[in-house]
């Protein structure tokens, strides 16, 4: 439906065949179209694709993650020389997936292999199951790793002062003199230290 302004109408009299009314209609102007790119994020992952088609990012302090798109199924394996428990850090890595809907609740459970967690998720053919397990787990990673650095680095400097003391904080040998009795703890109390617990 044509709107009013843009319909031409033309008038002419005539005196042998009267008034000769003429409509034209306006002409359609060049329509631009212009689409916008699809937003997107380029993230970065220590990320190795294996033979078996399983994808295993290394970078988690404390475990490697590995997807299996095959079996849909993620797992978590203890790096070989963790300095903590990463127990905790596993249950808080598979409760933001539950949170997220990524994957079955239920399914969490421990692996075959010790200290591992796997679980599994679901089949959906409208979105793309790999982009998106990726994604958040990416994210879970940004926002672990700096509060997880920080608790690390810490443990780290309490073994470092109790293994290399600074000057201000260590005595050299013999600077203390050596009494028979020290401190509050009475001697005599911890004789018997053994025999608390048979009574």
């Amino acid at each position: 439906m044509n709107k009013l302004d843009e319909v031409k109408i033309k008038i002419e009299e005539d005196d042998a065949n009267g008034i000769k009314i003429s409509v034209k209609k306006s002409e359609p102007e060049d329509i631009k179209v212009s689409v916008k790119p699809e937003p997107y994020e380029t993230i970065k992952l220590d990320i190795r694709k294996t033979l078996d088609n399983n994808y295993i990012i290394y970078d988690h302090p404390l475990f490697d993650i590995v997807v299996n798109p095959d079996k849909k199924r993620i797992s978590t394996f203890v790096k070989r020389y963790s300095k903590t428990d990463p127990y905790p850090h596993q249950d808080v890595f598979f409760d933001y997936l539950v949170r997220k809907g990524l994957i079955i609740p239920d399914s969490v459970k421990g692996g075959n292999i010790f200290g591992s967690l796997e679980a599994t998720y679901p089949a959906n053919k409208k979105v793309d199951l790999l982009k998106g397990l990726l994604f958040s787990i990416y994210l879970f990673l940004v926002d672990e790793l700096e509060s997880l650095r920080i608790a690390l680095d810490y443990e780290q400097d309490v073994d470092d002062s109790l293994t290399e003391p600074s000057q201000e904080d260590s005595t050299e040998y013999g600077e203390v003199p050596q009494k028979k009795r020290k401190g509050t703890m009475d001697p005599f109390y911890t004789q018997y230290y053994g025999l608390l617990y048979r009574i």
